[in-house]
């Protein structure tokens, strides 16, 4: 099962890594591939280059055997669109389960991204549920709803979801460090500390680099 963990990563975090790892160990893969978009469509402000994004990804994953990054948006190098990515990795992994990331908004939203009337036919879909969504039953409904109308269908299990080639949604619990990309440009910004909720690796690239001080 390939299973991808896209974002803007910017800059890539503990929380990031976290769930990655979770991920990793809850559906028992031996890779999660997180991969960053080139430029972001939904994102008006993304505070650091494709090339600075993606050298902070590579240093963070340094050593982390379950953890790999997909570098093909940043080598398109154009305007990143899920639909564009799942066509070339179906290609990659004929039959086998391809399944995409994305938290619960992204889920309810799905139907306003490019080309989702295909998703169904290229991929299935894991819903990250984290402690700060609204109440599962009513968050679930809503969820379950968007995904249904896209052609999708629940997955009765991992096992179900690993044996299903695309077209099946599961949702996951997973942990959840209160850290955001957002918050890490914001203290660097301030000129606060933000070690600890980065790798010392990333914390000292962005203060070699200067990111995020303006």
């Amino acid at each position: 099962m390939r299973v991808i963990f896209g974002g803007t990563f910017d800059p890539v975090h503990i929380g990031h890594l976290r769930m990655a790892n979770e991920l990793s160990t809850a559906l028992s893969v031996e890779k999660v591939y997180l991969m960053p978009c080139f430029e972001a469509v939904h994102k008006k402000e993304v505070g650091a280059s494709a090339g600075h994004r993606l050298n902070m990804l590579n240093l963070s994953l340094s050593g982390r055997g379950s953890l790999s990054v997909d570098i093909r948006e940043i080598e398109r190098g154009k305007p990143s669109y899920t639909i564009d990515s799942l066509k070339d990795i179906r290609k990659e992994v004929g039959d086998e389960s391809l399944c995409i990331v994305m938290g619960t908004d992204s889920a309810k939203s799905l139907s306003f991204w490019k080309g989702v009337a295909e998703f169904a036919t290229l991929t299935n879909i894991i819903v990250i549920r984290r402690s700060t969504d609204e109440p599962l039953e009513i968050n679930s409904i809503t969820c379950d709803d968007s995904l249904l109308a896209l052609g999708f269908h629940q997955a009765e299990s991992i096992t179900d979801l690993k044996q299903s080639c695309a077209g099946k949604f599961f949702r996951l619990d997973l942990s959840e460090l209160d850290i955001s990309s957002t918050a890490i440009r914001e203290s660097v910004q301030q000129k606060k500390s933000v070690r600890y909720l980065v790798t010392d690796a990333v914390n000292e690239y962005i203060c070699d680099n200067t990111l995020y001080c303006h």
